[in-house]
Order: structure tokens, then sequence, then C-alpha cells
């Protein structure tokens, strides 16, 4: 998972200070211990930054709940789903008390109108996570073998 700290971006293609921007415009929501933020197979587009705490994402196969990960502080979720609009591949549940910045669509409407080339450097940011995620899954999945 890639963390976003104090000395990192998590965007890589944005500017400080647009991450800084999207980020202080981005609505903050707390849940509690055990609370669902989210459940599995539902519409959603946004982005979730954890700001404190911990989240537990776990997936729905065959009738059991299959742990995923363990997300913390500075690590995001959502990417998928508010990309291409499908609903989630999983749920997500709050594994302590946690506070959540939440990247909706509304709120990178806004900075693309101050800023129309704000969408193209913030998807291209989050196509080059979702590539590096395939690339991680990928070594998982099959080791470290050469593609060609």
């Amino acid at each position: 998972m890639v963390a976003a700290t104090a000395a990192t971006q998590f965007l890589p293609f944005l500017d400080p200070a647009e991450e800084s921007a999207l980020l202080a415009a981005a609505p903050v929501r707390s849940f509690a211990r055990d609370q669902l933020v989210f459940d599995q197979n539902v519409s959603l587009r946004a982005i979730f930054l954890i700001d404190a705490g911990s989240v537990r994402i776990e997936r729905e196969d065959r009738g059991a709940m299959v742990p995923i990960a363990v997300l913390g502080v500075g690590e995001f979720f959502g990417e998928m789903s508010f990309v291409d609009g499908t609903p989630t591949s999983a749920r997500v549940i709050a594994d302590e008390s946690t506070r959540l910045r939440v990247i909706d669509t509304a709120t990178v409407d806004t900075l693309t109108a101050a800023d129309p080339g704000f969408a193209g450097r913030l998807y291209r940011s989050i196509a080059a996570i979702l590539a590096e995620r395939l690339r991680l899954t990928s070594v998982r999945a099959y080791g470290d073998t050469s593609w060609g």
C-alpha cells in the first residue's frame, strides 16, 4: 500500500500545494471501532485517506468474510470505484476509532472548475497508484518473474 506522510505525497502528479488544497477541501468523517465505513457492492465514488486510526478491508467470498488488508494512517482506499464508478469490491470497517478524509466527486469538481488541468493530474496520479498496486499483486501471485 502507498502511504501519505508529511514527507511524501500520495498523489504523485499533483503539486504539493494542490494535494494540500484537495485534502483541506475534503470532508472529514469519524468512525467508532467496528463501525462500517461502507459495505461491499455499494455505489460510491470517493477516495478515503486515513487521518487517524485504522480500517480493515474484507471481502465476502462464497458466504465467508475474507480479510484482505488492514490500513493505517496515511493509507487510502476506494480509488477503484472512484475511477470506474463500479460498486465497491470489498467492505471497510473501522478497526479502532478512525478519522477519514473523503475525497468525493464534488470536491474534485470544485477544484477542477478553478483549474481544468487539475483533473488530468489527479487521474494520472490515481492511474499510477493502480498500476503500482497491480505490479505488487502480480509479484505476489507469480513471484519475481520477467514478463519479457
